[in-house]
């Protein structure tokens, strides 16, 4: 049984020809060739190979959402003896959360794009 390589030439996974057509007949930039290429592959030094991308993991969305609630609990485990007790520390906890929610579901996708634009 052969042994699947984890590092290849570029143009063997993605067209550089039309890559070429689509930037008017000049060279794909080493920018160019990481957008190009397909998920779970990173474009090495020399910009001429790719390697399989072992950090393919670590660039979804779950990581993000699992270090959140991780980080939260740690949080309310922190906080929970200064919260006041009954349907006043229900309140707070209450607004607490959706200021949360308001940060985490419109700032920080605007402050994403704005990230991405300038690089």
């Amino acid at each position: 049984m052969a042994e699947p390589r984890t590092r290849v030439l570029v143009g063997e996974l993605i067209d550089l020809e039309a890559l070429r057509a689509e930037r008017g007949g000049r060279e794909p930039t080493p920018a160019n060739l990481r957008a190009a290429l397909p998920p779970g592959w990173a474009l090495d030094d020399d910009h001429e190979h790719a390697k399989k991308d072992m950090r393919l993991l670590f660039r979804q969305g779950w990581m993000l959402a699992i270090g959140m609630l991780l980080f939260g609990a740690a949080g309310i485990l922190f906080f929970i003896e200064v919260f006041p007790r009954g349907w006043s520390g229900v309140l707070r906890f209450v607004i607490l959360l959706g200021i949360l929610a308001l940060v985490g579901g419109v700032v920080g996708p605007m402050i994403t794009r704005g990230l991405s634009r300038r690089a």
